[in-house]
């Protein structure tokens, strides 16, 4: 009896050991795979990380190229803004004198006259070499200089005993008109004065001078082939002096705005003269600066057209 209980006793032991083993060795196999898998996870996770450390390796060199790029023009930028500054300050105090014609009709025919203006080298300069003076606190279209200008002509006539409205407006327009024609530059107003222009750099300087003067005034564009840019300015009443028995004129805004030649050569034309007769035939015309291009109301150019 005592025997067949021990062998029991021990056979159930046994059992137990192989349970144990059993549950040992399963769990151990479990604990396997989690491992397994918690390597694979963190093998992925490395391979992303991996990844994303070259993407932006490759961002950061592209960078880092790219600041060297910015550094090297930066520094360029900065030497020639040190040379162009070096050289403003070496012109200082020194200006170009200008000699300019200048012209006003009488009974008679015109009379001629020479203005003396003084324009700073500096602002010359910069006028030349910036694209947007205005960053500088330049204004082109209402410059010192042309205030000048203005002043010099109203003086000039006033002497010769010719100052009133129109010939004040013809002689500001004979200031443009009478300067050298220059196919090779565009420049402001100011540049104009020194260099010449084409019908373009004339009529805006004309325009600026007007204005300034108090006129109400715009450049003409004239669309018929090749182009042209004329000057429209509005009088109190009819010009006297025009080359024509019924001055030419555009209606715009329901007032009367004379039309005048920008360029000459070398003779002076006259406010209300007529200009372009095919494009004012057609009315090929346009309101320019500092309007917009609007169309006038009306054109009163005859024999060519009558609205």
């Amino acid at each position: 009896m005592g025997r067949k209980l021990a062998v029991t006793v021990a056979l159930l032991l046994l059992i137990l050991l192989m349970i144990s083993t059993i549950s040992f060795e399963m769990h151990k196999h479990e604990s396997r795979k989690e491992l397994e898998r918690a390597h694979e996870e963190l093998l992925n996770e490395h391979l992303e990380l991996l990844s994303r450390y070259n993407r932006l390796k490759v961002a950061y060199e592209e960078l880092k190229a790219r600041f060297e790029e910015l550094k090297a023009n930066y520094s360029e930028a900065w030497f020639r803004a040190n040379v162009y500054w070096k050289a403003l300050m070496f012109l200082g105090n020194r200006s170009i004198l200008l000699r300019l014609n200048v012209s006003a009709p009488y009974e008679k025919g015109f009379k001629f006259g020479v203005i003396e203006v003084e324009i700073p080298l500096w602002k010359y300069a910069l006028y030349k070499v910036c694209d947007n003076p205005k960053r500088l606190g330049l204004d082109p279209y209402n410059d010192t200089v042309l205030y000048d200008v203005v002043a010099k002509v109203r003086e000039w006539l006033i002497r010769e005993g010719l100052f009133d409205e129109e010939r004040f407006a013809n002689a500001l327009v004979s200031i443009a008109q009478l300067l050298p024609y220059n196919e090779s530059v565009k420049g402001r107003p100011v540049e104009t004065l020194v260099e010449g222009g084409v019908c373009t750099e004339k009529a805006f300087l004309a325009v600026a001078l007007l204005r300034i003067a108090g006129y109400e005034a715009c450049v003409l564009g004239i669309n018929a082939p090749p182009g042209h840019d004329a000057i429209a300015i509005h009088l109190s009443k009819p010009p006297r002096f025009a080359i024509a028995d019924d001055p030419w004129y555009v209606v715009f805004k329901g007032r009367r705005y004379y039309v005048v030649e920008s360029v000459s050569r070398g003779w002076p034309i006259t406010i209300g003269t007529p200009l372009w007769p095919s494009a004012f035939k057609e009315g090929l015309i346009d309101m320019g600066w500092p309007y917009h291009g609007e169309k006038p109301e009306k054109i009163h150019a005859p024999p060519y057209r009558e609205e």
